[in-house]
């Protein structure tokens, strides 16, 4: 029905496809996707900030002057966020609030490849994945008062809805977000607020990396734990908060 797409068709803002990304999970997550092998991605509107999925929020009004929700469209929609900044406080203390995450390490290319589905007809309608850029409020609200619905549903695509769940304010732009997207084209997945697709934890995830804030012993533990669960990756712990004491002069 279409032709052979490439990756880079299905890219929004990447411009390196090795570019390496990361994503903390809670421990016990972490575990059951060593065992599932499965990826979950969520509906945006499970995410914290309530400018997300801004566009697909809205109400169309239609020429006769009847108010319309997007409601059926966004519910159509799952993503789920990944960073390219290597390490901050912030994202531990956000994303490890219990003190015992697992960061992980992959590339832009590896993730997609490991989500993106070359045999399914309707691949290029479904699968994304996009640079989140930060937009102030007040340009997204120029933006909602410029565009109409037709400006991005013309042609029956879909990658100008996955740019704009690719927007967030500048208040966040400590993320350095990297979006993996599904479009439920097909209306298979009705109803259900996370999807999940197959991820080989051994092909994709390169290095893992335990919270900071851990005890030697703590660590010792989880990183038994989770070898015993089938991670054969690299394992050590950030050394954030770890400074070595200097020797001063009396």
């Amino acid at each position: 029905m279409f032709e052979e797409p490439t990756t880079n068709e299905s890219g929004i803002d990447i411009e390196n496809w090795d570019q390496p990304i990361y994503r903390i999970y809670p421990k016990n997550r972490f575990i059951e996707l060593l065992n599932t092998k499965k990826n979950v991605l969520v509906r945006p509107a499970l995410w914290d900030d309530p400018m997300e999925n801004f566009f697909l929020n809205s109400i169309v009004k239609t020429e006769d002057g009847e108010l319309v929700s997007l409601e059926s469209i966004a519910a159509g929609w799952y993503g789920q966020c990944w960073t390219t900044k290597e390490e901050s406080d912030a994202m531990w203390r956000i994303y490890s609030p219990d003190k015992n995450g697992v960061k992980v390490r992959t590339t832009i290319n590896k993730l997609f490849e490991s989500f993106y589905d070359k045999t399914d007809s309707y691949r290029k309608l479904k699968y994304f994945v996009g640079k989140v850029s930060y937009e102030s409020s007040q340009n997204i609200e120029d933006f909602l008062s410029r565009v109409a619905f037709t400006d991005l549903a013309l042609g029956g695509q879909a990658d100008k809805f996955a740019r704009t769940l690719c927007i967030k304010r500048p208040e966040f732009d400590h993320e350095q977000e990297v979006r993996l997207l599904f479009h439920d084209a097909q209306n298979q997945h009705t109803d259900k607020k996370v999807v999940a697709f197959n991820l080989d934890h051994t092909l994709v995830f390169d290095q893992v990396v335990i919270d900071p804030r851990m005890s030697e012993n703590e660590f010792n533990a989880i990183k038994s734990e989770i070898i015993e669960n089938g991670c054969v990756s690299p394992i050590t712990q950030s050394t954030l908060y770890k400074i070595s004491k200097t020797i001063i002069k009396m």
